[in-house]
């Protein structure tokens, strides 16, 4: 895009820029944070933190991919090859703010986010070398799911307090979630976009429906086994949010007429994240 090419915001550029994303990213935070009684104190930097690192890396990832030799056209993509130039300025400055504000978090922390700074880095080089039409690109979604997981979830467990068995299955039943959510884009992406390499074209049509069912299947027993065993309401509750989150693809899945024009997939899908407010 020509740098004097003017800008005009839209609504949908919210979206476009992942802000949805960044919502989801901070509430799911914020619910595993309050674990497990729902009173535990917040620590507002590292929320803050994170919401400004997973802008700036979803955003980086869309630039990259449109680096590429044949580029993707999904309508996030196409807004940032347009406005390229303010989407760069807009990521340096995320991990600006995020590095300045960094000394504030728990040392522990520092470790872990050292770490996943390290493991992102190495994993959007791997990616940005992948041919595009290489089956290999079926590897992204569990591995974009384990470090959003890790990121929102995971960094929960560095803030200083006890981590309790709740968390860890809670976290690993979100990072589950996480994995059923990217299969379905990559689900519809797969029937809108016929060159698209990804993880359902990979799984094929009758695989990708077991794993949806199965997942959802592991959310509901995960969610009663919890609910019987804890002695936290708040618990108990938050582990109803993430079976309703899981039902809410299956929904997906089974009415793609409804959501698949215009990417609404995307939108509904990234909203999800944003259903654990309902506990806070």
């Amino acid at each position: 895009m020509p740098e004097h090419t003017p800008y005009r915001f839209q609504p949908i550029h919210l979206h476009w820029l992942s802000l949805d994303v960044v919502a989801g990213a901070v509430v799911s935070h914020i619910a595993a944070s309050r674990l497990p009684t729902g009173r535990t104190p917040l620590n507002v930097w590292v929320t803050i933190i994170l919401g400004l690192v997973v802008l700036g890396v979803y955003s980086l990832d869309h630039l990259l991919d449109n680096r590429r030799t044949e580029k993707p056209k999904t309508q996030r993509h196409q807004f940032n090859r347009e406005y390229e130039p303010l989407v760069w300025r807009l990521v340096i400055g995320t991990f600006v703010v995020a590095t300045a504000l960094s000394w504030l978090i728990p040392s522990d922390l520092w470790k872990f986010g050292g770490g996943m700074v390290a493991f992102v880095a190495l994993y959007l080089w791997g990616v940005s070398k992948l041919p595009i039409k290489s089956h290999r690109q079926a590897m992204k979604e569990p591995i974009t799911s384990l470090i959003y997981a890790c990121g929102v979830w995971a960094s929960t467990w560095f803030l200083g307090y006890e981590v309790t068995w709740e968390s860890i299955v809670l976290g690993i039943l979100f990072y589950l979630i996480t994995v059923q959510s990217l299969l379905l884009f990559s689900h519809f992406e797969a029937i809108k976009y016929r060159e698209s390499y990804n993880l359902a074209r990979w799984l094929k049509r009758a695989n990708t429906m077991k794993v949806l069912k199965g997942i959802t299947i592991v959310a509901a027993i995960t969610c009663v086994t919890v609910c019987l065993m804890t002695d936290y309401r708040y618990v108990q509750r938050l582990a109803i949010i993430l079976l309703s989150m899981s039902l809410v693809h299956l929904w997906m899945w089974r009415n793609p007429e409804k959501i698949i024009a215009n990417e609404r997939f995307r939108i509904w899908g990234e909203l999800v994240f944003v259903m654990p407010w309902l506990v806070l």
